[in-house]
């Protein structure tokens, strides 16, 4: 369900339990923001693409129950990786919905990479797979990933069992590329990892956007999945909007 920032519920999609969901402007065709998740359960919303204003279903795939025993799709990932369709690849881990979808719902290739995280590391505007202590880039020509770093390399370890979750990922260190936060296996220190890479993009920090911040929030408070822009981020974007920043009075 969807709760008003007045606190009533705007809508209920009524398709059950579900998962962690991605919440951006997934699709720039469409105004404003939309809902990508997975449903835990084998029907014909294993996952589904949706307005976050009302809840009205673009599309859904259905996932396929291959036993008695078990549950539908464990996690569902949107990112933009492929430059090649407009907004946000869609794909899913299990359950029978093989392959990558664009921000349609049309299937566009029958390989998947991992579906975790995503973070913004290299010098374009699409998003790298971030998952366990690994960033892999997208080679979306040849469907498979190309290692960008291991912090295993450098001691370091994931959270939350399969979930594989760092600390930590958000724009904490200025520019606009994240970072990403990791312990060390001894769990003695925090290990802070930053791009290298240069950009040439010039945006404000992520951190200026409200729904980002609080999506580095929910990191600690709620389901530990990428944080996401209230504007879409990726190829052939806009200029981001301005943020309205105050300086207070002295």
């Amino acid at each position: 369900m969807c709760l008003d920032d007045n606190g009533k519920g705007l809508y209920s999609t009524g398709l059950g339990h579900g998962d962690a969901l991605h919440v951006s402007d997934l699709d720039p065709s469409i105004p404003g923001l939309e809902v990508f998740g997975i449903q835990e359960r084998f029907d014909d919303a294993g996952a589904s693409f949706r307005s976050a204003a009302t809840g009205e279903i673009y599309w859904k795939k259905a996932s396929v129950k291959a036993g008695e025993d078990g549950e539908g799709p464990g996690r569902g990932l949107a990112l933009d990786i492929d430059p090649r369709y407009p907004g946000f690849e869609c794909w899913v881990a299990g359950a029978g919905i093989r392959g990558m979808f664009d921000c349609k719902g049309n299937k566009i290739a029958d390989r998947i990479p991992s579906c975790n995280m995503g973070i913004y590391w290299d010098g374009d505007v699409l998003s790298e797979l971030l998952n366990g202590t690994t960033i892999d880039k997208w080679d979306y020509p040849n469907a498979k990933t190309t290692r960008i770093l291991n912090t295993a390399d450098f001691q370091c370890r994931s959270n939350n069992g399969t979930k594989s979750n760092p600390v930590l990922s958000a724009d904490i260190l200025g520019d606009w590329r994240e970072e990403v936060i990791y312990r060390t296996a001894d769990n003695k220190e925090l290990r802070i990892f930053s791009t290298p890479i240069p950009t040439e993009h010039r945006f404000y920090t992520l951190m200026h956007n409200p729904q980002y911040r609080l999506s580095i929030a929910w990191q600690n408070v709620g389901y530990n999945q990428p944080p996401h822009l209230g504007f879409f981020m990726g190829a052939g974007m806009s200029q981001p909007p301005k943020p309205e920043i105050v300086f207070p009075k002295k």
